[in-house]
């Protein structure tokens, strides 16, 4: 009675440590077999089953596993004798060939990601008469509007024309709270899509120019990326597609912080929308930046 209960609170004990040698890649027997060689010194195999409480039917494939991955060494007499690999040289093999596989399986999933992102991207959409909408609010608010440009495939307009959200949008720059949504807007331009953008003329954006993110937009203007100035004091929107339009909602009692988005799938107010930037768009100052010979 005494050896059992023994037994049980080694194992108990012991138990952890096959679990975090079970995440490195071994099974439930591998682990139980190296411990129990580990504690044996060098032993037979009849000797390592009974020890590690695994049936002499599985030990060879376990101890054959061991050694395939450098955990075990073997004497070659008859009978073998094991002993095993210092534990230290032991969880680095482990450990590095588990970062490999991880890191093949990181690239194989990148891979099927990008395999079914041009797939997807060209299933299109049941036209319907009726409109679609939806409200993030809070902190949801930044992650549609990156979700929505990240989405675009055409074209990206946004309005931000009054005096009122073109501060709010330079500020928020500067406190570099845009950063993701920036870094979407980046990526979007690269992939070809058309930016577009009207801020209101009597705000100084040469600060936000200095920053890392508006730099590699700035390398583009003019050309995928333009930008333009003019004073409307209207409601901002931006339209992705010519289907999609953004409108964002302020928190009243602080006209620097989103509040919420509404984000509305309609083609006639998007096309209604798009008309009204244009109008405005080629009327408009066009914004040079620092770089005045950019035209």
């Amino acid at each position: 009675m005494f050896k059992l209960k023994t037994f049980k609170y080694e194992y108990v004990k012991l138990s952890p440590v096959i679990e975090r040698l079970k995440k490195l890649g071994l099974t439930s027997y591998e682990s139980q077999a190296y411990i129990a060689l580990l504690k044996l010194g060098d032993a037979e195999a009849d000797e390592i089953a009974l020890n590690a409480k695994i049936p002499m039917g599985r030990i060879y494939s376990v101890l054959s596993s061991l050694e395939e991955v450098h955990l075990v060494r073997a004497q070659d007499t008859r009978p073998r004798r094991y002993a095993c690999v210092d534990p230290a040289a032991a969880l680095t093999r482990l450990c590095s060939t588990k970062q490999e596989e991880l890191k093949q399986a990181s690239e194989e999933i990148e891979a099927l990601s990008d395999d079914l992102k041009n797939e997807l991207s060209g299933v299109v959409a049941r036209k319907t008469e009726k409109g679609f909408w939806t409200v993030a609010i809070g902190n949801e608010s930044q992650e549609l509007i990156r979700e929505i440009i990240s989405g675009s495939q055409k074209e990206l307009l946004f309005f931000m024309a009054s005096r009122m959200t073109s501060e709010r949008i330079k500020n928020v720059l500067l406190k570099e709270n845009y950063v993701e949504i920036m870094g979407a807007l980046y990526d979007s331009i690269k992939k070809g899509v058309e930016v577009k953008i009207i801020l209101n003329n009597s705000v100084d954006f040469n600060k936000i120019e200095d920053l890392l993110i508006i730099k590699k937009l700035m390398m583009h203007i003019g050309k995928e990326f333009n930008c333009r100035l003019a004073t409307i004091p209207a409601t901002p929107f931006d339209i992705i597609d010519g289907e999609n339009v953004l409108l964002q909602m302020l928190n009243p009692l602080n006209p620097d912080e989103l509040f919420a988005v509404v984000n509305i799938r309609d083609e006639k107010l998007a096309k209604e929308l798009r008309n009204k930037f244009f109008t405005i768009w080629d009327k408009a100052e066009v914004y040079c930046g620092k770089n005045p010979q950019i035209k």
